[in-house]
Order: C-alpha cells, then structure tokens, then sequence
C-alpha cells in the first residue's frame, strides 16, 4: 500500500477495517477537506481517532473512542464516528478561533462543514498535504480559487459574448471603449497596453470589430495622421447590454452565496493589500 493510500483508504464497512493489519498509527480517511477520520487497529481493539488540518503542514488529533467492529455491539459505528469528527472539527476550529459558540451553533458548524464536498482544487490541496506535509498547502490552494473564480468568471463573460455574436476577447475591447466614455475615442496603442495584449493581437480584434460595424477608426484631431478607435452606436448598445448583464450575473451569484456587503469590502481590500505586494 502506497503512502497515499494509506492515508486515504475506505473504512466505510466493517468487512474493510476487519481486512486491515494491525499497526501503531491509525488509518485514514478523508471526510471533507482538513477533517479525516482514523482508524487505529490493535491486536486488541480498534478505536476512532480524528485530525483536522491547523496549518503549516501539521495537524491536530483527537481520540473519538472505541469502533464498534464484528460481534462487539459497544462503540462507534462508522458513521457516528464521522458525525462525532464533524463535530469536534468544528468546535474545535471554532475554539481556535476565539469564537465561542452555543451548541447549537456548533451543530449548525458541523452540518455545514459536513455539506462541503471535495472538488478538484481540494484534491490537489489534499495531495499536496500528503507528499509535502512541511508545507502549509492552504495558500497555493487559497491563489487557485481565485484563478478558479476568474475562469468561472470569463466562461460568463464568453456566454455573453456569443449572445452578441462576438467573441470574448472582442467584447473587452468593446468594454475598454465604452468605460471611458459613450463619444471618446481611444489610440490601439492605449488599448492593447490596458488589456495587456500583444500590439498584434489589438490589431486583430480591432478588424473583427470594424468588420462588426461595432467600432470605427477615425483620424485624431491633434494628427492626422494617426488613428483612433472609438465605439459605433451599435458598439455602444451592444456594450451597455454586456455590462449590465454581467453585473446582473454577479449581484445573482452574491445573493446566493449570502456573502454580505462588508463581507466583501473586507475580501475586497485584503485583495487591494495583496496585489500591492506582488
């Protein structure tokens, strides 16, 4: 058995823990990201353990009590020690925390906590926490949803595109114009430097644009001889309906969520202090 899976094996049924060798350090389980539950086998009993991680590649660990295995009918099933490592995670982190809460506030904890389902970031979290357990993986892990929420995010912004029979990189263009105003006009040489493109690429998206009717070049009233884009009023609509729809998509997801206004402000400047750093 490989160290992964030995820190991630199936003790759902009695016939599995049974076929396990006894050794000095518990099985292990992963009931939801930073709470497992273990699985200790002796030649003379078996008993529940629980961990939850705590940072920095260390975790905490907590004895659960006895397994009900066999013929033995005292001690916890499987899933009253899952139920009981739900608890105690989040009472615990709760405690960590300095948040002293009622019971059932933590009952309230330990159902959400037990909702959380892995997904492919937590995988990659996880497996990280195995093979690197000296380093604190919460962090990579912390960057990568964002990259995730922004993914997610442009997917939303594609859709909306196609909607207006352009594409998604066309339709920050479109965006670009129209933030800085309904009759301005904007050098290609402005644009590509404010959506961090390439010369080549501004040039491109500008031809599909011009082609759409969406926008036009005109001559710059300082020199002739230099160009300028601006937005058609087809452009312009067109634009005006993105943005509203996408500020529409993002007041839905917020609601949804249930994060609050402040919440947000705090993540907002947290986020505003971490770009400074970078």
């Amino acid at each position: 058995m490989s160290k992964s899976d030995s820190n991630n094996i199936d003790l759902s049924s009695i016939e599995a823990r049974l076929a396990l060798r006894p050794r000095a350090k518990p099985y292990w389980q992963v009931c939801v990201p930073g709470a497992h539950l273990g699985y200790y086998k002796g030649h003379r009993g078996s008993t529940w353990y629980g961990r939850r991680f705590v940072g920095d590649g260390k975790y905490k660990q907590e004895k659960l009590g006895p397994s009900r295995d066999g013929h033995d009918t005292t001690g916890l099933t499987f899933e009253a020690a899952r139920q009981e490592l739900l608890r105690w995670a989040a009472a615990d982190g709760r405690a960590g925390s300095d948040l002293h809460a009622t019971r059932s506030e933590a009952g309230r904890a330990a159902r959400r906590v037990d909702e959380l389902k892995p997904n492919r970031l937590d995988a990659i979290s996880e497996a990280w926490a195995y093979t690197r357990p000296d380093v604190d993986f919460w962090l990579p892990g912390f960057f990568l949803r964002i990259e995730y929420a922004h993914y997610l995010h442009d997917r939303r912004v594609q859709e909306i595109a196609k909607q207006a029979s352009t594409n998604v990189g066309d339709m920050h263009v479109l965006l670009a114009l129209r933030r800085n105003g309904p009759d301005s006009a904007m050098r290609p040489t402005d644009l590509y430097r404010e959506l961090l493109v390439t010369s080549g690429a501004i040039t491109k998206r500008l031809d599909s644009l011009v082609t759409q009717r969406l926008v036009e070049r005109v001559a710059a009233v300082d020199d002739r001889r230099s160009e300028l884009v601006r937005l058609t009023k087809r452009g312009l609509a067109v634009a005006d309906a993105a943005m509203s729809r996408i500020a529409t998509s993002l007041e839905d997801i917020v609601r949804a969520s249930g994060v609050s206004h402040a919440e947000l402000k705090r993540v907002d400047d947290c986020f505003r202090r971490l770009i400074a750093a970078m």
